[in-house]
């Protein structure tokens, strides 16, 4: 389903094979974090792969994709000091400097956001119905707001 609605958007296109890699990725990476609460670093250097041939494709928008990779990698990045890495982790911002890199600063602070008030709306209720911990694997949440942002272009 997300192929198809990713394939409305862009066509049989460079963008449409690039994102059409990315899915399955953000799905093996969100499975992953939900169960180690690590994020895979494998992942995210393919994440990262794919946004350097994106930058390339789209060499226009080059400061677009280059400010993409600190836009919210940066931000999550003074969590981790402030927080001592009890806040979010080092893979949440590998994460998201790739994907920035791979959809620029307007999406991936569109994804951020997407993806913070999902987690917390999802995880409240979580914590609500199922007594879960206040701890969450922030991985799964992001990859949503990921998949949702590249269907978005700003450019």
């Amino acid at each position: 389903m997300l192929w198809i609605i990713t394939y409305i958007i862009y066509g049989f296109s460079a963008e449409f094979f690039i994102y059409s890699l990315l899915i399955p990725a953000l799905i093996v990476l969100s499975i992953a974090d939900e169960k180690t609460r690590e994020i895979p670093p494998i992942i995210n250097f393919f994440i990262l792969t794919l946004g350097i041939i994106m930058t390339f494709l789209r060499f226009d928008d080059l400061l677009d994709h280059v400010l993409g990779f600190f836009a919210v990698s940066s931000f999550i990045f003074i969590i981790i000091l402030i927080t001592h890495g009890r806040g979010m982790g080092g893979g949440d911002m590998k994460l998201m400097a790739a994907a920035g890199l791979l959809l620029g600063w307007k999406e991936i602070i569109l994804a951020f956001f997407i993806g913070s008030v999902a987690g917390a709306v999802i995880h409240l209720l979580r914590m609500l119905i199922k007594k879960a911990g206040p701890e969450l694997a922030f991985g799964p949440y992001l990859s949503f707001g990921i998949i949702v942002a590249m269907w978005f272009n700003f450019s």
